[in-house]
């Protein structure tokens, strides 16, 4: 016989057209000044601040602050296959794993899907042996790594914002990442917890002056050492679906191919893998599901690509460090520092 719960769900609160285009402006420049923003969406800084102060007290927007892809971070996906019966169970061994950034439950062969940011192979190596093959309810896994992330939810705009251009991709450079210095790690560790941080506790912590420690932080967001962005609400109704797509493209095309996929306004995240069948992926946000195949055929339509795998993403336990329930709605957040500096 079947639980079900058939008591209606809390509704979270709508994401208006002004809420979107002060998180547009926002997204430019997460720490931007209350002045500037105000400025740019044309309201007082008084209004532009309490008007976030809303989103953020109900829980409709915030922001993310996360180590860069450029700090000399291994980035990898993992697909998860469960033992009948046990998704929760696993979700609930891996949710405040300080690795473990993602957690989405997907469709398909496999039941989860993590995105784990290490600070080398060899830990990568310790976590998937150790960590998660040893857990007796994962019955199998797949592992690929990131190589480029061309695009990541920081280029993400709802287009109802003063400056909704297309984002361009980010350049398939070769150029080896910096590593992961301590006063790096102290800046991300502040801004995880307040990605609004005032710069005199920024310069508390790092042991430098205020101009310092903007100065700092600024440079750390513009080489993508640190990745800072305004995430919203998981339920909402402009675009309550996520495809994820697991691509093969000639590797002489990749980039071209990852750029052009990158200007869909709807593409929130795009990236090269290497290690598995797939050597692109991209998660799109669809405003319903019946728009999933002309998305798809949108995507292939220069012949280059081909979609080896599709999901649909069924709920968020975690997303870049914040942890969400049942509903969707946000609970916590696990930092990333406290596990990868000791």
């Amino acid at each position: 016989m079947f639980d079900m719960d058939l008591k209606p769900r809390e509704l979270s609160p709508v994401l208006s057209e002004s809420d979107l285009a002060l998180i547009d402006v926002m997204q430019e420049d997460p720490r931007a000044p209350w002045a500037q923003i105000g400025q740019t969406i044309g309201v007082s800084a008084p209004t532009a601040r309490r008007r976030w102060e809303r989103l953020h007290a109900e829980e409709s927007a915030w922001v993310t602050t996360h180590v860069g892809w450029n700090s000399g971070v291994v980035t990898a996906i993992v697909a998860v296959q469960c033992r009948p019966g046990s998704v929760e169970t696993v979700i609930n061994a891996f949710v405040t794993h300080p690795r473990v950034v993602t957690i989405a439950e997907i469709t398909g062969d496999h039941d989860l899907m993590l995105t784990v940011l290490v600070p080398d192979v060899h830990e990568l190596r310790r976590f998937l042996r150790v960590g998660l093959t040893s857990h007796a309810d994962v019955a199998r896994m797949r592992t690929m790594l990131v190589t480029r992330m061309f695009l990541d939810g920081s280029h993400w705009r709802s287009g109802f914002g003063v400056s909704s251009r297309p984002v361009e991709a980010r350049d398939g450079g070769t150029s080896a990442p910096s590593p992961l210095s301590p006063a790096l790690a102290t800046a991300i560790s502040v801004l995880e917890r307040d990605g609004r941080a005032p710069s005199s506790e920024l310069a508390s912590a790092l042991g430098v002056s205020e101009a310092h420690a903007r100065r700092f932080v600024h440079r750390a967001v513009r080489s993508g050492h640190i990745v800072q962005r305004i995430d919203v609400q998981l339920e909402q109704p402009r675009w309550p679906y996520s495809l994820v797509l697991w691509m093969v493209v000639p590797a002489g095309r990749l980039y071209s191919a990852a750029a052009r996929i990158s200007q869909r306004q709807s593409v929130r995240a795009c990236a090269a893998l290497a290690g598995g069948s797939a050597n692109l992926y991209a998660i799109v946000w669809l405003s319903s599901l019946a728009e999933a195949p002309d998305v798809e055929m949108q995507i292939v339509q220069d012949g280059d690509v081909r979609v080896v795998e599709r999901s649909i993403m069924l709920h968020y336990s975690k997303r870049m460090g914040h942890v969400f329930d049942s509903d969707q709605r946000r609970t916590g957040h696990v930092p990333w520092v406290a596990g990868a500096v000791t």
